[in-house]
């Protein structure tokens, strides 16, 4: 089967729900407000057709949500939730800049910072933390 007769079959209204802003609906996702800084930066600069955004960190509004070290203060599932909390802000704060985040075609980088500790002797426990991250941005229908 070639890609025009695929496309031929599809209809109208699933392209529509192939959007960002529908996979989010469709998974249940509700974004919160996009935090507020701590500092004196910006959370997003827009040049051109990229947008820029600074780390984001696993807070509501301005308060902190999960602090500590991965292995000592926090376990991994807790090292989990901060993950999809930070990778959730990040949405939000691309949504507040966008309008929408239908209007973001590719995702060009994306870094993640854990403080693990000394002892942590899970390597495991840490890719499954550093997964939640990077999934939130993969999450399909």
């Amino acid at each position: 089967m070639n890609s025009s007769s695929q496309l031929k079959k599809l209809n109208p209204d699933e392209s529509h729900a192939n959007t960002a802003e529908q996979r989010i609906r469709n998974l249940g996702i509700k974004l919160p407000l996009p935090p507020e800084p701590f500092g004196t930066y910006v959370e997003a600069v827009r040049t051109g057709s990229l947008l820029f955004l600074t780390g984001m960190l696993p807070t509501e509004g301005r308060t902190a949500k999960f602090t500590g070290r991965i292995g000592a203060d926090l376990d991994v599932e807790a090292g989990t939730r901060a993950a999809r909390l930070a990778a959730l802000n990040g949405l939000a704060v691309a949504r507040q800049q966008l309008g929408s985040l239908d209007r973001v075609t590719r995702l060009v980088r994306l870094g993640v910072s854990m403080r693990l500790s000394e002892i942590s002797a899970n390597p495991q426990g840490s890719l499954m933390v550093l997964r939640s991250c990077c999934k939130m941005y993969l999450e399909r229908t």
